[in-house]
């Protein structure tokens, strides 16, 4: 009976992928063009654009806005002059302006530039439509380096790396009328084939003055303004050498001081470790890690969590940052996530809890072989700790990427996690698990079309397993309407150790329909009116065939200062399996399991023009929820004193009152956060956070010094405390860091 079904899925899945290969779109339009001069003379990095050589220089302007809506008709120019010489690309940008009154939210690297006055400047070196390195500033000369992977098709958590740290050299100054950005980047910063003789290119402009998004090359509205379908061209005079990147040594220091008072333990430890980057030809990197310590990494935010299943947080560790999308752009989301990085260096201690467990060391080999093809290779050993019954294990996975027809692409996935020796708490059918798949990634050159078709299969040692797991995502968006649906299927045994999964043996249908609608005149820029369902189903279940049942329709509207309003209905018809508390505060008096509960919630929202100094996201929601009600707010304050100090704090609340409950469960989620950067090397952040589902309150507050380059000092402070009524504030756990990292 299991092959039988397996059988039909398997032809379902396979038939939807020779379909995804007929589905290419037509030739796009003729974008811009822009010759690059060589130059030896050199240039003194300053924001100033006297010196001779700058005149030589071709230049080239914007030519279209991105929002609030396609045009070639807009107030402020934005000029662009690039030069290059054997070692560096450089890039000279005049902004012009109607007001001086421009927006600096921080000093701090990496800004955010969507509700702030920045350039970015977008270089796909391979010229493939799929990965490419964005540079940004503004008139302070703040930094932001960014890798976009997927074609920047997707949404930003997935497709933009923002951890992701370059050598470059950039300032800006401010002049009547305009402002200039002149930036330095290495070539060796770059990869690049050997001998090209141009590059895709294109840069964007954001302008809070008109409220615009300028870009170079025109960009459909409905897309994003750092999707790679959209691109100019730039020419270089002669063509480029190797990108002569250096082996970098990054090694680092680590003192810390521990108190746990819970099991009244108190440790001192210094530690010393480090990552070593190689790379090999043109595209490829080599990087080897030994003993990485991550205590320099952001905490993460706290969730009121009131669902059955864990939240997939993002993962802020640098090593497992670069190149990606390599080893984390498979699977469906919120239905297989085949590997998640975030699963190494965490495990579950004997009694069930997630605690952390020590990297010993690992490498990972990433980047392009060919210019079609692409390779990412990681192994990472975990140490064991016999205390809490927690094996070492290597994690390996290797994942390769053949671009197919323009933009599309065919991949393969491996993972393997394997316990390293014989543990007698460890069950034979957990010694090891592997997977392997293959995926077709379909993106149309024109972009209206895209989505995935993917296949997979997991073993381990049980016998007679179905490890068989299989989907299609098929996408079709234009400048009005926005069409997809999602068919996923997961076997009874299917298994990624490494990965995330809500379900097995389950069955996913999920359509979605949206229509946009665009007003001639007035403040605002679109409504969006979407219809999106969720069914999770068994087939030839006896016992439920039905697990989940969900709609959500949803209305927004788009201002032209970028602040938005959202009605929702969200209605859901869930099946419990188990006994489920969906408060985590009552778990001796849970829903029963067995029973389907429904839901029926209207939630409205509203965000605030995010370029003023203080602005604020607002949700209030209210409806049925399971057997009782529910009241939640979700609300964001922000306030910056610019270009200093950025304040905000969080303030959320579920008031849940179940029928089989005589109390109301009342959460709280508080968490007030101060960001000062005091110049354009020296940071101080401090985040403050009450979970009342979780009873702690935790305070991180991290000092970091970037004293040369990449090269780092981080001073930082962890306390937590157990928060309950019916007992004082005790203290769990606290902690003093002091890390040095330098970048030879």
């Amino acid at each position: 009976m299991i092959k039988a079904r397996m059988s039909i899925h398997q032809s379902f899945i396979v038939g939807f992928i020779f379909l995804g290969f007929s589905l290419i779109g037509l030739a796009q339009e003729t974008h811009p063009n822009m010759n690059v001069k060589f130059t030896s003379s050199s240039i003194d990095i300053d924001g100033n654009d006297l010196e001779e050589v700058w005149k030589t220089a071709d230049s080239t302007y914007a030519g279209w806005t991105h929002f609030p809506n396609e045009s070639n008709d807009f107030n402020n120019p934005t000029q662009l002059k690039l030069l290059y010489d054997e070692n560096n690309i450089y890039i000279m940008c005049k902004a012009f302006s109607v007001s001086d009154d421009y927006v600096i939210p921080s000093l701090k690297w990496d800004f955010s530039g969507r509700a702030s006055d920045k350039i970015n400047f977008v270089f796909d070196t391979f010229s493939d439509g799929n990965i490419a390195y964005m540079f940004g500033s503004n008139m302070a000369g703040v930094k932001s380096d960014i890798l976009v992977s997927n074609g920047g098709v997707g949404l930003p958590i997935n497709d933009l790396n923002r951890t992701w740290d370059a050598k470059f050299d950039v300032e800006g100054q401010t002049f009547p009328g305009y402002y200039i950005i002149e930036m330095r980047i290495p070539l060796s910063t770059l990869n690049f084939p050997k001998g090209a003789t141009s590059w895709r290119f294109n840069f964007f402009r954001f302008d809070t003055t008109e409220f615009q998004r300028t870009t170079w090359a025109r960009i459909p509205q409905e897309f994003k303004d750092y999707n790679l379908a959209f691109m100019g061209k730039i020419h270089f005079e002669k063509p480029l050498g190797k990108s002569n990147a250096n082996i970098s040594v990054i090694p680092f220091i680590n003192a810390i001081t521990v108190n746990d008072f819970e099991n009244d333990k108190a440790s001192s430890d210094i530690s010393i470790g480090g990552d070593v980057k190689i790379p090999i030809g043109n595209g490829l990197n080599l990087d080897v890690t030994y003993n990485p310590d991550f205590s320099q990494v952001e905490v993460d935010d706290e969730i009121v969590n009131l669902r059955r299943f864990e939240i997939k947080l993002p993962e802020k560790r640098q090593f497992f940052l670069q190149n990606s999308d390599l080893f984390s752009n498979f699977g469906a989301v919120r239905t297989i996530t085949p590997f998640f990085t975030r699963r190494i260096g965490l495990a579950r201690n004997a009694e069930g809890k997630l605690v952390e467990n020590d990297i010993i060391g690992g490498i990972r080999l990433s980047g392009k072989i060919t210019n079609g093809l692409k390779i990412g290779l990681l192994s990472m050993l975990t140490n064991d700790d016999l205390a809490n019954e927690i094996p070492s294990n290597l994690n390996t996975v290797l994942s390769l990427n053949q671009k197919v027809f323009n933009r599309s692409a065919l991949k393969f996935l491996f993972i393997n996690r394997q316990t390293v020796k014989d543990y007698d708490f460890v069950d034979h059918n957990d010694t090891f698990n592997r997977l392997i798949g293959l995926e077709y990634d379909l993106n149309s050159v024109d972009n209206v079309w895209n989505g995935r078709f993917f296949t997979y299969n997991s073993f381990s040692p049980l016998k007679d397993e179905n490890g068989f797991s299989g989907g299609v995502r098929l996408k079709k968006e234009t400048r009005q309407q926005e069409i997809s649906f999602e068919y996923s299927y997961l076997g009874d045994d299917f298994r990624s150790d490494l990965g995330i999964m809500r379900r097995i043996g389950v069955s996913k249908f999920s359509p979605y329909y949206a229509h946009k609608f665009y007003p001639k005149k007035g403040k605002v820029n679109y409504y969006r009116l979407a219809y999106n369902h969720w069914l999770w189903f068994k087939l030839n279940s006896s016992t439920q065939n039905i697990l989940e049942n969900n709609s959500l329709v949803s209305f927004r509207a788009i201002y032209t200062n970028q602040s938005e309003f959202e009605f929702r209905v969200f209605r859901s018809s869930e099946y419990f399996p188990n006994d489920f508390d969906p408060t985590g505060i009552n778990s001796e008096a849970p829903l029963i399991g067995g029973n389907t509960y429904h839901s029926n919630i209207f939630e409205v929202s509203y965000s605030s023009n995010r370029a003023k100094d203080f602005y604020f996201i607002v949700a209030q929601n209210y409806g049925k929820f399971y057997d009782g009600k529910k009241y939640s707010f979700e609300n964001s304050f922000f306030f910056r004193i610019q270009p200093k100090l950025l304040a905000s704090i969080k303030l959320n609340y579920d008031d849940i009152k179940l029928n089989h409950l005589k109390k109301t469960a009342k959460l709280w989620l508080v968490g007030p956060k101060f960001d000062f950067s005091f110049t354009k090397k020296l940071y101080w952040a401090t985040l403050v956070q009450f979970n009342s589902q979780s009873e702690n309150l935790g305070v991180n507050s991290r000092l970091q010094w970037r004293f040369n380059g990449l090269s780092n000092l981080f001073l930082v402070y962890n306390d937590n405390y157990l928060v309950r009524e019916t007992s004082p504030l005790s203290p769990r756990m606290r902690s003093l860091n002091l890390k040095i990292t330098y970048w030879f």
